[in-house]
């Protein structure tokens, strides 16, 4: 698993369209002793964001509960991310890894109003 030192993920700047970017949050709390395996299908998945039209991603681990993990995306339009988490790619791993994690899970917006 990656160290928090090599975290992936890129933060843009604001929309070139002059609005603000939509940051949407999911948490993801792992059972235990299967952390290891739902990072290992999940971190592949949420990367693909990006593909998705994401202007940015990052997949985050809580240092006091390791088993409580946090995906973050950066979007221009809602839509983008329907696209993304409804896809054929995304709904299969979501499938896949299906027995590592409490559901539901619950997408959460939020709106960027300051950052780097």
């Amino acid at each position: 698993m990656s160290t928090p030192e090599s975290a992936q993920g890129t933060w843009e700047q604001p929309s070139p369209r002059g609005r603000p970017l939509d940051v949407l949050y999911i948490e993801w709390h792992i059972h235990p002793f299967r952390a290891e395996r739902w990072y290992e299908i999940w971190e592949p998945a949420a990367a693909r964001a990006m593909a998705f039209g994401a202007k940015g991603w990052s997949l985050t681990r809580n240092v006091e509960d390791p088993l409580h993990f946090r995906q973050a995306s950066l979007w221009e339009a809602r839509e983008d991310f329907e696209r993304y988490w409804y896809s054929d790619e995304i709904s299969a791993l979501r499938e896949e890894a299906v027995n590592y994690f409490n559901k539901p899970i619950l997408p959460v917006w939020h709106t960027l109003i300051a950052g780097e």
